[in-house]
C-alpha cells in the first residue's frame, strides 16, 4: 500500500506532507418442618383451646387432647395443661426429640432454616487478540470504536477525510494512527476532554497481513500542530503506537496519545 519513493528529497516530502497533516482537524430453599403426630380420644369435654396466631389449628387439637386426660385423671397438673402421665402417652414420640405444646398466650417460634450464601457470578473474561481478526483495522473496545484503516502516504497532499489513516511518515516501531475529532476519534476526544482517558486503555491493532497485536496507553500529551512534535511520530525503542486527534475550540491543538505493545 506504500507509494513508490519521490525522486524529489525525503526532508521535502515529509515537510510537505506535514504541513498538510497538522494543519487539518484530526479529530440464590425450603423451610424444613417436622410432623408431630396426635392422637385424640373420641370423648371431647373441654372447649378448645387455641393458641394465639395459630393459623392451622394445631394449638386446638392440642387442648381437645388435654381437656379429654384431666378429666381422667387426678394426678398433677403440669403448665395448667393437665396430667403429665396422661400427656406422655397420648403424645406419639417422634424420633428426634419430644415437642412440648406452647403455653397458652406464647406464640410458638420456629427457627427457620440457613439460607444457602448467594454465588457471585464468575466475571467475563476480557477481549484476548483471539477475539479480533482483520487486516488493517484497529479496535478500541473501551470507546466503541472498530473500524478498518486506510493508508495516508508520506507523499500525499490531500488532506485526510473521514475514518481513521495510517501515516506513513512515522519512523519503526511506530503505527501512527489518525483521525478527526468529529469523525472515528470523537470518542478519543472525548474520553480526554471529559477525563475519562486512562492510561492501560486497550488497544487492538490487524497489520495488513493479519497479524493481531495489543496495545496500552502509558501516556498522552496535548501540543501545538507544529514540527517541534515531530517526538510524536520519531521512530521507537519498542513496538510502540500512537493515535492522533484535534482538541480545542478550534481543534488548534493535537492529543498526542502513546500506547505500548503487550501482547
Amino acid at each position: 500500500m506504500t507509494s513508490s519513493p519521490s525522486r524529489r528529497p525525503l526532508t521535502t516530502l515529509i515537510a510537505g506532507a506535514l504541513g498538510v497533516l497538522l494543519a487539518v482537524e484530526v479529530t440464590g430453599i425450603a423451610l424444613a418442618r417436622s410432623t408431630v403426630v396426635v392422637v385424640v380420644e373420641p370423648a371431647v369435654t373441654a372447649p378448645a383451646v387455641v393458641a394465639p396466631d395459630d393459623p392451622v389449628g394445631l394449638g386446638s387439637a392440642l387442648g381437645q387432647v388435654v381437656g379429654s386426660a384431666s378429666a381422667a385423671s387426678s394426678g398433677p397438673v403440669v403448665d395448667g395443661l393437665g396430667s403429665a402421665s396422661t400427656l406422655t402417652t397420648l403424645v406419639a414420640p417422634i424420633a428426634r426429640a419430644p415437642v412440648r405444646a406452647p403455653k397458652p398466650g406464647f406464640k410458638a417460634v420456629t427457627k427457620p432454616a440457613a439460607h444457602a450464601k448467594p454465588v457471585a457470578p464468575a466475571k467475563p473474561a476480557g477481549p484476548s487478540a483471539g477475539s479480533f481478526h482483520g487486516r488493517n483495522h484497529v479496535w478500541i473496545p473501551s470507546l466503541g470504536i472498530n473500524r478498518s484503516l486506510q493508508w495516508f502516504s508520506c507523499s500525499r497532499t490531500r488532506p485526510p477525510d473521514a475514518g481513521v489513516y495510517r501515516w506513513g511518515c512515522a519512523g519503526s516501531n511506530n503505527v501512527y494512527l489518525l483521525s478527526h475529532a468529529w469523525s472515528t476519534f470523537k470518542p478519543l476526544h472525548d474520553a480526554y476532554v471529559g477525563g475519562r482517558l486512562r492510561k492501560g486503555m486497550k488497544v487492538w491493532y490487524a497489520d495488513a497481513r493479519g497479524k493481531v497485536r495489543q496495545y496500552s496507553v502509558i501516556w498522552w500529551k496535548v501540543t501545538l500542530p507544529t514540527t517541534a512534535a515531530s517526538w510524536a511520530w520519531a521512530a521507537q525503542s519498542k513496538p510502540s503506537m500512537t493515535l492522533q486527534t484535534c482538541v480545542g475550540a478550534k481543534s488548534q491543538y493535537r492529543l498526542m496519545v502513546r500506547l505500548v505493545r503487550v501482547g
